[in-house]
């Protein structure tokens, strides 16, 4: 397998190639990834056979990472071994392989010398960071969901427990079709017993429940 990219401007195509004896079948094999929202009915996402290798070349955005896997038509899913870096994906004890084009086209930081002994240093103070909580501790949210609310905002059991169940099934429905499974209808229930530190209420809650649901 090979990952290979050429950089032109704002975007980097990168080809994506399996040798045929790396194929763990005859079959087509489909790329998917955050680049095509994950779509197994789109037929362009189909890898194309040049002699005994399946390629697939798309031009990505620089600046940002990309989860992928590979689909075989009849064996199933596979990753890439020679992806940039791994991540857990939304399912438990399966990662993503990962595209990453967010060091690609960074202009390098010019360091200036002082000339003048008398200028005065300006002290910054430390940046404060935000609070954030183990979202993984409530059932049904993995490595990903706890990131994607953290992003939107809501990083912490407080802000978790006051937010509702159709709005965090608006923003599992906006990150894509893979994480609308997901039932989030108990989880402000459950942010709101980790923020009072109320664990034994919540671990009993949770022998309840059947991934968050």
């Amino acid at each position: 397998m090979a990952l290979t990219k050429q950089t032109k401007g704002s975007q980097t195509e990168v080809t994506f190639t399996i040798a045929e004896h790396e194929a763990p079948s005859t079959a087509p094999i489909l790329l998917l990834g955050d680049f095509n929202d994950w779509q197994t009915n789109d037929s362009s996402c189909q890898m194309e056979k040049e002699g005994n290798t399946y390629v697939k070349r798309i031009k990505l955005k620089n600046g940002k990472r990309y989860e992928y896997r590979y689909l075989s038509e009849d064996k199933g899913w596979f990753n890439d071994h020679a992806a940039d870096a791994y991540v857990p994906s939304p399912y438990e004890g399966i990662d993503n392989g990962v595209v990453d084009l967010t060091t690609v086209g960074e202009k390098k930081k010019v360091v200036k010398k002082a000339v003048k002994k008398t200028v005065k240093k300006t002290v910054k103070k430390p940046v404060k960071k935000a609070k954030k909580d183990d979202l993984k501790k409530i059932e049904g949210i993995g490595p990903k969901i706890a990131s994607i609310l953290t992003e939107k905002g809501i990083g912490t059991f407080k802000k978790l427990s006051a937010t509702s169940a159709a709005k965090l099934e608006g923003i599992l429905k906006e990150a894509g079709p893979r994480y609308t499974m997901h039932k989030p209808g108990s989880w402000p229930k459950q942010a709101k017993l980790a923020d009072q530190g109320k664990w034994a209420e919540l671990k009993k809650l949770q022998d309840k429940l059947d991934g968050g649901k």
